[in-house]
């Protein structure tokens, strides 16, 4: 039987980047007990914090050398996780402990803890695209993983309830987006790499990197994490009809004429509108903005996930 030297041990180690609010008491010794099954050295322990929600902790595992860093916690740990480690070469896991645990759930990362920690330590991996953006004068960037949204998207996120979230999970949305039933569409101006300007009075815009939310729903039909695009998808229904087409769309995935549905292709998109909207990372509102630009970065995210078999 072969034996792993404490030399060939100190080569393999992961760090763990956690938000000690969403994770299980079991979930410590789950971790530790798969390093020690997989031959790894004791792991890199780093909590997130209420002001910083992993980008330091990510660049200290970064700097510490490790093979591979375990993102634990809901999209926004994940996702900022993501940033600081795109284009390292370090490989990311993920343990989704969240609500949405969309780049999870597109990737067939399972959700359940230990099947989540032997993907997430494992071998199998891809190389997906990361999306880079900056809004208005800002000259430091951001970066996602799934999708930005500006307009109806972004207010739902703002005004989701948290404490209702905790309790009901997903339906939390639904209560936030009927608040905002009567919202009114904003003019928006979107430019796709060099092609002619798209101008719509929409009620939102959304940029994506992969299409699936929670229920199984593909919002953005066709967008892939790793085929080096962006996918761009601007509703601007006026009347109800157009709200039922909408949804008839969604339902059947299929495209239907007279939903005000625009789709859009990319590497590079810029969307502008006349006065400050709410926009949000992978399902995070960050800030306001009247002019956002996202930029793909092919290939420049190593994941532990399950092989893509398409």
């Amino acid at each position: 039987m072969s034996t792993t030297s404490d030399d060939d041990r100190s080569e393999r180690r992961f760090a763990v980047v956690v938000n000690p609010t969403k994770i299980s008491e079991a979930l410590p010794e789950l971790i530790n007990e798969a390093a020690e099954r997989g031959g790894w050295s004791e792991p890199l322990w780093l909590e997130t914090t209420a002001d910083d929600p992993g980008r330091r902790m990510a660049q200290q595992a970064r700097d510490a050398g490790v093979q591979t860093v375990l993102a634990v916690g809901g999209d926004g740990t994940v996702r900022v996780v993501a940033s600081e480690l795109a284009g390292s070469g370090v490989g990311l896991g993920i343990v989704p402990e969240g609500t949405g645990n969309l780049l999870a759930r597109n990737l067939g990362i399972p959700l359940t803890e230990s099947e989540a920690i032997a993907v997430a330590l494992g071998e199998s991996s891809r190389d997906l695209d990361i999306v880079r953006i900056s809004t208005d004068d800002d000259a430091s960037a951001d970066r996602f993983t799934v999708m930005a949204g500006l307009g109806l998207d972004a207010a739902i996120m703002s005004n989701t309830d948290e404490a209702l979230k905790a309790k009901i999970g997903s339906i939390a949305y639904v209560a936030a987006a009927l608040q905002h039933l009567g919202r009114e569409p904003r003019r928006m101006r979107i430019t796709v790499d060099d092609h002619r300007r798209l101008e719509r009075r929409a009620i939102l815009c959304l940029i994506g990197n992969v299409g699936a939310v929670q229920g199984d729903i593909e919002l953005i039909p066709g967008a892939l994490p790793d085929d080096g695009l962006l996918d761009v998808v601007v509703a601007s229904p006026r009347r109800l009809r157009h709200w039922f087409a909408v949804a008839l769309r969604l339902i059947t995935r299929r495209e239907r004429s007279g939903d005000r549905i625009d789709q859009l292709t990319g590497r590079r998109v810029v969307v502008e509108i006349d006065q400050p909207e709410d926009y949000e990372l992978d399902g995070d509102t960050i800030g306001q903005c009247r002019r956002l630009v996202a930029e793909i970065e092919p290939g420049a995210l190593q994941v532990r996930a399950p092989v893509d078999d398409r």
